[in-house]
């Protein structure tokens, strides 16, 4: 068993202007990947984790049964280093997973071990999936995609304390049996494992504790200010990770990132200053790399607000009053692809829907009119929300001169992550400011986190579009499941459920002495940080 690294629990939150690279300890961290972010996680749980900005750090610490290689589309063993899949008496599907042997989970203050470390066994699993289970989005948010396991929508529901679809064979064995077929269960439906005496012992601070199996370990979290990773020594692939750790900066603005960038203080930079992106382009030359992404851009429909749930027309009305184009290829400097389709990126099956919003005020007012509220008048005051960070958008000017131009009030609510996300979750929210990014490229990865049982903030629901995406997650032929997918990606355009606004490019410069760095199509922080080699 390797030197243990301590965590320090942090019980005090600390308020600190966040620490330039430069001016820390440079030895302490040599080897380190220095990775800025301009976005606090809300927290560092995997069981509610729904954001980019959390998801960045703790894809790095935890680890389920398999894992989704995003470049060749193939599902390889991590947990479990192998599974069978068969069919039992009742005709449902069985996965048996085989476990690694000698998985160890990360040591942390807090946590009585003993002195030979935790391994990883079947009960582990068990527990971690029921908790992923949970109906309780403040325990979990992660049930929806294990609802083809037989029994989780009972336990989801309360309506059992047991899963018969998981069993404990042994400890080092453990099947879970579907009750109907699903055909991304190995992608999404695995679960990222804790030990199980977690909760228990490190209670609330354990959703700011992340104790995993992975690459890296945590460490510390100073708010506003640091989040170390460090290299877990006792990672089942001795060859990973490349590096030492990872080093996530919080600069708060890209501003200040970007002249760490350029006295060599990081090794990374995502976020480009505003109006800035085509003068780093050239400042930079070949540190500039770009893909596309999977990331949609969109404002979202508060449907708990009566008013918006009971106007359709306004809601097209409003589609029509967003100028893409203007804001992402002229103010943005290209950084975003204009999403002049739908609701799901070109790359996707079923990208293009039957229902398009293109800029026109004339059919925005046109439809204002047919709607009962011509030149705006009757309207109520439109009470939109935007997300700090990225509240200062050229689209969100050229959208407010727009629906003003149209005789409608618009306030804009302006909030930080510690309650952006609860906030727009309220009836008296009209439009809320978000985006979505996918994994997988399958419209799967947009429609079941944005429609399936209104999971998206703004609860816009339909059982016939739920019927149908249950249909197409079970649905093997591609002709068939892209029919599927196209029949509920026009319903939804048709009902201006969603306005899209952009879709992702991803873009961000790299030093010379990084290697290994390889982000998909979901975004850059996708990318598997243990294969990174510093040459510095």
């Amino acid at each position: 068993m390797s030197k243990r690294v301590l965590v320090t629990i942090l019980l005090v939150v600390i308020m600190a202007a966040p620490l330039s690279a430069n001016v820390m300890a440079q030895d302490e961290y040599a080897g380190y990947i220095r990775y800025p972010i301009t976005v606090e996680p809300e927290h560092l749980d995997w069981f509610t984790q729904t954001t980019i900005a959390t998801g960045t750090i703790i894809r790095n610490i935890f680890e389920g049964l398999a894992s989704y290689n995003q470049f060749t589309g193939e599902i390889e063993p991590a947990l479990a280093e192998s599974w069978d899949i068969s069919e039992n008496e009742e005709g449902h599907q069985v996965y048996t997973f085989h476990l690694r042997e000698g998985v160890m989970f990360h040591d942390v203050a807090g946590l009585d071990y003993g002195e030979e470390g935790r391994a990883v066994t079947a009960e582990d699993i068990r527990w971690s999936y029921l908790r992923a289970m949970s109906g309780d989005e403040e325990i979990s948010t992660r049930a929806p995609d294990l609802a083809a396991i037989l029994g989780a929508k009972e336990f989801t529901a309360g309506e059992t304390d047991d899963v018969p679809g998981l069993v404990i064979v042994d400890d080092k064995t453990f099947q879970i049996t579907l009750e109907t077929p699903d055909r991304l269960f190995l992608i999404n439906g695995t679960v990222g494992v804790v030990p199980s005496e977690l909760f228990d012992q490190l209670g609330e601070a354990a959703f700011n504790t992340p104790v995993g199996t992975g690459p890296y370990q945590f460490v510390e979290w100073l708010p506003e200010n640091r989040i170390v990773l460090a290299k877990n020594p006792d990672y089942w692939n001795p060859e990973l990770p490349k590096n030492e750790g990872i080093l996530y900066t919080n600069y708060g603005d890209a501003n200040t990132a970007l002249l760490d960038y350029r006295e060599d203080n990081l090794d990374f930079l995502f976020a480009f200053p505003s109006g800035q992106r085509q003068a780093i382009i050239d400042e930079f030359g070949d540190e500039f790399n770009e893909v596309p992404g999977l990331h949609i851009r969109y404002w979202g429909f508060q449907f708990d607000n009566e008013f918006v749930a009971n106007n359709p027309l306004v809601r097209q009305a409003f589609s029509h009053t967003l100028d893409r184009v203007t804001a992402w290829d002229i103010f943005a400097e290209g950084a975003r692809f204009p999403a002049t389709l739908g609701m799901l990126p070109p790359a996707m099956p079923a990208a293009t829907p039957a229902t398009i919003y293109e800029y026109d005020l004339d059919k925005a007012a046109a439809l204002l009119e047919e709607a009962g509220f011509p030149g705006g008048e009757g309207l109520p005051v439109i009470k939109i929300y935007l997300y700090e960070p990225i509240a200062d958008e050229a689209q969100v000017v050229l959208w407010q001169q727009a629906l003003e131009s149209l005789g409608v009030v618009v306030e804009f609510v302006v909030e930080g992550g510690s309650t952006y996300w609860d906030s727009i979750e309220q009836p008296e929210v009209f439009i809320y400011q978000t985006g979505w990014a996918a994994g997988l490229i399958d419209p799967s990865d947009v429609f079941d986190y944005l429609v399936l049982d209104g999971a998206d903030n703004g609860h816009y629901e339909r059982d016939d579009l739920d019927e149908l995406l249950q249909q197409a997650r079970a649905e093997f032929d591609p002709a068939v499941r892209e029919e599927l997918y196209q029949q509920v990606h026009d319903a939804v355009m048709a009902d201006a459920a969603f306005i899209p606004s952009a879709y992702s490019k991803n873009s961000w410069l790299q030093k010379p002495w990084v290697n290994g760095f390889e982000p998909g199509g979901g975004g850059t922080y996708t990318a598997n940080l243990a294969n990174v080699v510093l040459d510095r």
